[in-house]
């Protein structure tokens, strides 16, 4: 690592676990993931430097946009909220990055930039509610993103992580944030994450308030939906994924319009996006937080049945959700109906200490279930390639539970 410079001393103290006074450190995804990243960072010092730089390569230093926020967390009233935007980046490559405070330690991480085609892996996660009291569900994040990098080891590893929500345990509280930070998912990988309704938390209650602390822990393309900062889009590789914000129409300090056209808002947008990105990607993800499918069918609150025929139509090859607590992949399914060429629907598992075999409960119908005494836990890793999208859920053993292959569509 030495000969990295300081970037090489961030990454040995990353190995450790020590991050000093910088904190949520992490790598966001662009709108073109071969050419561009965008970081953030937090830090009390009004004055930081980063560099940037291919692994193995000395790396110059790269400009930094500034930016102070008005936001303040529970723990922690006021920070320097850090962004930088990487762009003319190589593609296909491994980059490192550093970041430190004068006179401070250096941080660091890393990130691949995607490839124009071919293969790639990313791991599929959700529902933490990191705190700090339970220490142990990080620990299970850690086992997790081990045993994904283990399988997919052989097609090339890892490219980056996608979190559909409900990383903390309440939004509002630094010290939920600070757990979360660390792990090697969110500095070793460039990470795409939605809101979740926990991410939309105050300290004191449960209630839905604003997405003003998701927001300020992110550095997300900022091209959503307008008035809605949880949603986003970018492409990586030859896949378009668009991010889609199920809480905004709960949030009690959101505008009232906001919130009454919320999803009217996102489902012109969403047509918006994949129609003026026709032609740039053979495959087509969309993910949330809140399940489109819980055991015994459609869910309402999911927003299923609002979304099925823009999906039906604009050919959605996966929908990404979560918050059941519970492993769900339906069949493809058009109109309701398995089709092979439809959208299949999956909601991710839990991540938790309590890590049980996850077991086939009911493979009948449309929707199959994998189920442990009501709640599943484990993870997904997805691989990409020109003839097919694949799926597999796996439990904390490494155990491949259920695998589904999405084959690609004709989008002339």
């Amino acid at each position: 690592m030495a000969k990295y410079g300081w970037i090489g001393a961030a990454l040995a103290l990353a190995a450790q676990a020590s991050f000093g006074e910088i904190t949520l450190l992490g790598a966001c995804p662009a709108e073109d993931s071969a050419t561009g990243m965008r970081l953030v960072w937090h830090s009390d010092s009004p004055s930081c430097e980063v560099r940037c730089g291919p692994a193995g390569r000395k790396a110059a230093p790269f400009p930094v946009a500034q930016t102070r926020t008005p936001v303040a967390y529970t723990g922690k009233d006021a920070y320097w909220k850090y962004t930088a935007e990487l762009t003319d980046l190589q593609p296909d490559t491994r980059y490192v990055y550093a970041v430190r405070e004068p006179g401070g330690q250096p941080v660091g991480g890393a990130f691949r930039t995607a490839a124009r085609n071919g293969a790639f892996n990313f791991l599929w996660m959700g529902d933490v509610h990191s705190t700090p009291n339970r220490p142990e569900k990080m620990k299970a994040v850690e086992r997790l993103l081990a045993q994904a990098e283990a399988a997919s080891a052989a097609q090339g590893g890892l490219s980056f992580v996608l979190f559909s929500g409900d990383a903390v345990k309440h939004g509002q509280t630094y010290a939920c944030w600070k757990e979360w930070d660390g792990c090697r998912a969110t500095h070793d990988y460039m990470m795409a994450m939605v809101p979740g309704n926990k991410e939309y938390y105050r300290d004191e209650g449960k209630t839905r308030w604003h997405d003003r602390w998701f927001t300020a822990a992110r550095n997300n393309p900022p091209n959503g939906a307008p008035g809605l900062a949880g949603t986003f889009w970018f492409r990586y590789g030859n896949v378009l994924f668009v991010g889609l914000d199920t809480l905004a129409k709960e949030g009690r300090e959101m505008d009232e319009a906001t919130r009454q056209e919320a999803d009217a808002r996102q489902l012109a947008w969403f047509e918006r996006v994949v129609a003026a990105q026709k032609g740039r990607f053979a495959y087509l993800v969309v993910f949330q937080h809140y399940p489109y499918f819980r055991k015994d069918g459609p869910c309402s609150y999911g927003g299923y049945d609002f979304w099925r025929d823009a999906f039906d139509r604009l050919g959605v090859d996966l929908a990404l959700s979560g918050d059941a607590h519970a492993y769900v992949r339906t069949h493809p399914l058009r109109g309701g109906e398995k089709v092979g060429d439809g959208t299949v629907y999956a909601v991710c598992a839990a991540i938790d200490a309590q890590m049980e075999e996850p077991r086939l409960a009911d493979g009948e119908g449309a929707v199959a279930v994998f189920d442990q005494n009501g709640a599943s836990f484990g993870a997904c890793w997805l691989s990409v390639a020109p003839d097919g999208l694949t799926l597999r859920y796996f439990s904390p053993e490494g155990k491949v539970c259920d695998t589904v292959t999405v084959l690609p569509k004709n989008r002339h």
